[in-house]
């Protein structure tokens, strides 16, 4: 029989199930007991939680995990005197995260070791409020006051996202502006591979969040541009070393471009009528009908929204992630554009694509075509390709073949069915919609 002598250094033997904890979430724990240095809002949570994915160092689960636990709160708790709590159990945040038991315990274990949360756990390991006569209540759970530790931190961070985001917008903007003159530069001279160079770059860049990363190619486009520059462009003006200009006979009346048929002299000048039948053609050619009438012509057809109007109330309530996005629950119409612009990177548009929908649609109605995506994909349509799909939707904006209005008019009925009450009584008009 082997006896096995277990050391002081050896591994301490524990019941089954006890949670771990580290030093890390000791110190989370007795923060708690401190007054908390700032009381936001759910939404406000959730609004800056979404901008800080990438600074936050997470994994995608765990950063998942925090947002859909926020948005599972209740929005009373996060008021000051009250705490945020998570009651829910694995099977319940299975479902509402879509993760096998294995990650959802290490994604727990992450948000604890950031101090995000803090687990309360109880005898039995059921979740829940639990009685302890009259007035004493014990939970059973996880509790979200530790964000509100967090609350300073993420407004440092956010702020130092925001210029990231500035810097890494004018590199970009740089990289395209080189572009575009290397592209001219180089099919003058008819150099190809500096053009495949450049797209290589153009292609490079959007790929990239690195500031490093952008500032290495912004060097590569102004070092191509150097050597662009440093090369002479093939011209067809005569050899430079001449000294006279030649002789160029001049034009015969058969080539059409005079308009006198006599000598150049004042006395004598024969004026051709440039117009076949003078004034009646001119009258003609103005009440002629224009070739394309949808493109020429102009007006609110023109308008890809065909008169729809709204309020920002009813952009809301057909596209629930907007209001994460919102400062306010009656947001102005510049607000809405700006969370329309952070929407669409958060459903796959790139930069680029808004930009050239906002030039050819204006900014109004590329966050109108962006909040009816957004709309969609909430409603678990599948949309393949999205930022494909967006630019084809300014392409048809551009040729006025794009209507928003019917798909607002779609959002608003499939609204109105699912708030629509029991009973024969027909349902009411949503709130903020002007017709």
């Amino acid at each position: 029989m082997v006896i096995h002598d277990h050391s002081d250094n050896a591994r301490p033997m524990r019941r089954r199930g006890k949670r771990t904890l580290t030093p890390a979430m000791l110190d989370a724990v007795a923060e708690l007991a401190g007054p908390a240095p700032a009381f936001p809002g759910k939404f406000d949570v959730v609004r800056v939680l979404r901008a800080l994915r990438r600074p936050l160092g997470l994994s995608r689960n765990a950063f998942e995990l925090l947002v859909c636990m926020v948005e599972r709160t209740a929005t009373g708790d996060w008021e000051k005197g009250a705490t945020p709590f998570i009651y829910a159990h694995n099977t319940t945040l299975l479902n509402w995260t879509g993760l096998c038991l294995s990650s959802l315990r290490r994604a727990i274990r992450d948000l604890a070791e950031a101090r995000m949360l803090t687990a309360h756990d109880g005898r039995n390991g059921q979740r829940g409020r639990r009685w302890q006569g009259d007035e004493d209540a014990s939970r059973v759970g996880f509790s979200l006051a530790s964000l509100r530790y967090r609350w300073p931190g993420f407004m440092e961070m956010l702020e130092a996202e925001r210029r990231h985001r500035s810097q890494i917008r004018f590199l970009r903007d740089a990289i395209a502006d080189l572009n575009g003159v290397i592209r001219q530069r180089a099919e003058q001279q008819g150099d190809d591979a500096a053009i495949l160079q450049a797209s290589g770059i153009m292609r490079r860049r959007l790929r990239s969040e690195s500031i490093e990363t952008l500032s290495v190619y912004h060097d590569d486009m102004k070092a191509l541009w150097h050597r662009l520059e440093a090369c002479p462009v093939p011209v067809d003006n005569p050899s430079p070393d001449a000294r006279w200009t030649p002789k160029v006979a001049p034009m015969d009346p058969n080539s059409g471009t005079h308009y006198t048929d006599t000598k150049n002299n004042l006395s004598e000048i024969k004026v051709v009528s440039v117009a076949a039948t003078g004034r009646n053609r001119i009258k003609a050619m103005r009440s002629a009908a224009p070739a394309d009438p949808v493109v020429t012509s102009s007006g609110p057809d023109l308008s890809a929204l065909r008169g729809f109007r709204a309020t920002s109330t009813f952009y809301l309530e057909i596209c629930p992630p907007l209001r994460d996005l919102c400062p306010s629950e009656k947001p102005t119409q510049p607000q809405l554009t700006d969370a329309a612009e952070y929407l669409s990177g958060q459903i796959g548009i790139t930069h680029h694509a808004w930009q050239q929908a906002c030039v050819v649609l204006g900014r109004l109605q590329a966050s109108i075509t962006i909040i009816i995506m957004a709309a969609r994909l909430h409603r678990g349509e599948p949309i393949r390709y999205r930022d494909a799909y967006f630019r084809s939707l300014v392409d048809r904006g551009a040729r006025s073949a794009l209507y928003l209005d019917r798909s607002l008019y779609a959002l608003r009925d499939a609204c109105a069915r699912m708030t629509r009450p029991p009973g024969p009584s027909r349902p009411s008009c949503p709130v903020g919609l002007r017709q």
